[in-house]
């Protein structure tokens, strides 16, 4: 199963039924990440070797793409262990199955892992994943 990191903003809905599927799931509260920026949650993340969840689509794509450009120029940072998010709204439930189908390889757009430096959107109106950025 895989290793997750939760956004502060996902439920902890979120993290009940992931856990209920037998992922390895951290809060990025209970580890005292409260009110970091995105580029620590990103950093928190990679350094665990875990996939970060969030519904904070817009400032992780940025976060994602400088992350993956200093990757490609420098070698200075680990590769990321994926960024999954939504496009548009999706209740807790819904968003925990979809996340749990993804990492565990049963969509049609991706066998599972590894993720190292993607950032995957789940596309709401068209009812798939797809990959953002290089």
């Amino acid at each position: 199963m895989a290793r997750i990191y939760l956004d502060e903003d996902i439920s902890r809905d979120t993290e009940r039924v992931l856990r209920q599927y037998g992922h390895d799931v951290v809060h990025s509260v209970d580890l005292g990440n409260r009110a970091k920026s995105d580029p620590e949650h990103l950093m928190a993340a990679a350094k665990a070797g875990r996939v970060l969840v969030t519904f904070n689509r817009k400032d992780f794509r940025e976060a994602h793409q400088i992350w993956v450009a200093v990757n490609i120029w420098t070698k200075l940072h680990p590769a990321h262990s994926g960024i999954l998010t939504p496009w548009g709204q999706i209740p807790n439930a819904q968003w925990a199955h979809l996340v749990h189908d993804f990492v565990s390889g049963n969509t049609v757009q991706h066998n599972g892992p590894p993720f190292d430096n993607q950032m995957w959107e789940w596309r709401r109106q068209q009812q798939e994943w797809r990959r953002f950025g290089w």
